[in-house]
């Protein structure tokens, strides 16, 4: 009778009559090729593990240094500030900014930078300030209820003015904290100027 060839043979188990069981050695001692490649496929693993864990290692490390940094420079006292004029060139109830580059943050952010920063910074008090049906509403509501509404359901000013906020925070954390400056809460000068300081 012919086997065929594409199936592999395995060597026929030896039966003990004294205690009727199979004899496995020789299925035991029969290696192929399958065993052989597991360790291989286990050391592998193992080995990006280890770079997936020193790289998580070292992402945390700069995280930690970077909030170290943060409030570190938070806790100083700046050593100069300077300006960023008010624009009135479109008139005095829209608030806008310079965005004319001082020189005093050459060496420290390039142009490109302040100019993105100032010019979002705009148009966020651009959108803050704009009339539309929402706002005669809300207007309306603050008269109606002698300015308390305010104080109960946010504005579309103050909303604006909380997103102002977070961004000049974002720029902060990833910009000038790291080049020793900061900016400061414009709503603290009324909106007349953005004052940004110098660390040592």
């Amino acid at each position: 009778m012919f086997t065929n060839s594409c199936e592999p043979t395995l060597p026929k188990p030896v039966y003990n009559s004294k205690t009727k069981h199979i004899d496995t050695t020789t299925l035991i001692n029969n290696t192929s090729s399958s065993t052989i490649s597991s360790p291989i496929q286990a050391s592998t693993t193992s080995t990006i593990m280890t770079d997936v864990n020193s790289t998580t290692v070292d992402n945390n490390a700069m995280t930690t240094m970077a909030h170290e940094t943060i409030i570190e420079l938070k806790q100083r006292v700046p050593v100069k500030s300077i300006r960023v004029e008010r624009d009135y060139s479109l008139g005095d109830g829209i608030t806008r900014f310079q965005t004319e580059y001082p020189a005093e943050l050459a060496g420290k952010i390039t142009p490109e930078e302040f100019s993105r920063t100032i010019t979002e910074i705009n148009k966020i008090m651009d959108y803050a300030d704009r009339l539309s049906y929402r706002v005669v509403l809300e207007n309306i509501l603050e008269i109606a209820t002698i300015y308390i509404s305010p104080l109960i359901l946010s504005t579309h000013h103050q909303r604006e003015v909380r997103r102002l906020l977070a961004f000049i925070e974002a720029e902060n954390s990833s910009v000038y904290y790291y080049n020793a400056l900061s900016i400061s809460d414009p709503v603290k000068a009324a909106f007349l100027f953005i004052e940004i300081n110098f660390y040592e």
